[in-house]
């Protein structure tokens, strides 16, 4: 009887052993199927591009031009001038007959500025063309004499020394009339130039004379400035007078908020104020905007060209056969765009660059070893 229940005892415990087993084999065989039948899941966090064209979640940094720049920067306010300023006045003598500009009135090359009493130039005129015709007549006659002179001369009739008389009176005849032919020329400019005529366009900024008024040769009647090239005229301490011309410079306006124009130094001068103890500066503006007027309060922004770059995230940089990108987002298709940057310097997190970015510009910011060309990408707002 005894031997009964143990025989039996080990059976069950065969039984079970089978059965669990079997379970396990069975449970292993699911868990196979079910993994060829579905994908491995993915951190929607950071979703692939998929071939129907889903969209890549990343983050995105605002590129801003004036944040977190390398080199130093130094502002001097001065005001808005033009490169010339030329004092007018007219070539010939007389009295002024009409004015025809106003003080701030802008002028075009060939205008009429003010016009001069032309009778005293015009009666010099008829005294010219009268002396032209008298050496010409005079000429005419010598010249007839030297001829008749000269035959004469073939037959002894008259001595040689009568012969070269002649012909010295017909070489003086002919001086006579050149030199009335150029005093006739002159004449005529003297009458062209009873009227004062705008050489460029530009401002008149002032008035030295009236109507009425007898002006002398090379006297100012007004002040002309030529607006189609502007500067800005400035003060520099002297701690930057030695290295003025290795820095970047950049102009902005008072009046025109946001407005930046590339400014290069065109003039220093080389002794101080003697009461500021400041050197004068004038940058030529190498941009141009029709909005500007002579004047006008500008500042002159200098900073350091060897250092000055943008910071940007450190997740920002990728690589491409070895050369570091970001990748740019375009605002509207949402694309991106690889562009080439120089590091200049590494930080904590962070990183100086060099590139041909714009104030407001998006670049990627995380996940920028999954893009190429060919993706698109969504910005992935925070939520406060």
């Amino acid at each position: 009887m005894k031997f009964s229940k143990r025989k039996i005892l080990l059976v069950a415990i065969l039984v079970v052993v089978t059965s669990i087993g079997a379970a396990f084999a069975y449970h292993n065989l699911q868990s196979e199927t079910n993994r060829d039948a579905s994908p491995p899941t993915i951190d929607s966090t950071f979703p692939r591009l998929n071939p129907n064209g889903s969209e890549l979640v990343v983050r995105a940094f605002v590129i801003q031009t004036d944040f977190g720049s390398a080199g130093a920067k130094h502002a001097f306010t001065g005001t808005l001038q033009p490169r010339y300023q030329t004092s007018v006045a007219f070539r010939v003598a007389g009295k002024i007959a009409e004015r025809k500009v106003e003080v701030g009135q802008r002028v075009k090359k060939g205008d009429v500025l003010f016009r001069l009493d032309p009778e005293d130039i015009e009666l010099q005129l008829r005294v010219a063309e009268a002396e032209e015709v008298s050496a010409q007549s005079l000429l005419k006659q010598s010249t007839a004499e030297e001829v008749r002179l000269r035959q004469l001369r073939t037959t002894g009739s008259v001595s040689q020394s009568d012969y070269e008389l002649g012909l010295a009176n017909r070489d003086v005849a002919k001086a006579r009339v050149d030199a009335a032919k150029r005093r006739l020329e002159l004449a005529t400019n003297q009458q062209s130039y009873c009227e004062l005529i705008a050489d460029s366009d530009g401002l008149i900024t002032s008035l030295q004379a009236e109507a009425g008024q007898v002006v002398n040769v090379g006297q100012a009647v007004l002040l002309l400035m030529q607006t189609d090239e502007l500067e800005a005229k400035v003060s520099l301490p002297e701690n930057l007078v030695t290295d003025v011309k290795k820095l970047r410079a950049t102009a902005t306006f008072w009046s025109k908020a946001g407005l930046e124009l590339r400014a290069e130094l065109r003039e220093l001068s080389p002794m101080a104020d003697p009461i500021s103890r400041t050197f004068d500066a004038r940058f030529k503006l190498v941009d141009s905007d029709p909005d500007l007027a002579i004047g006008m309060t500008v500042s002159i922004l200098l900073s350091n060209t060897a250092d000055e770059g943008l910071c940007i995230p450190i997740t920002s940089i990728a690589s491409r056969n070895d050369l570091p990108i970001v990748w740019r987002i375009e605002p509207l298709s949402g694309r991106v765009e690889a562009v080439s940057v120089e590091v200049l310097q590494y930080r904590n997190g962070t990183v100086v660059v060099r590139g041909p970015f714009q104030s407001g510009d998006r670049i990627v910011s995380a996940g920028v070893q999954r893009l190429d060309e060919n993706s698109r990408v969504r910005v992935w707002e925070a939520k406060p």
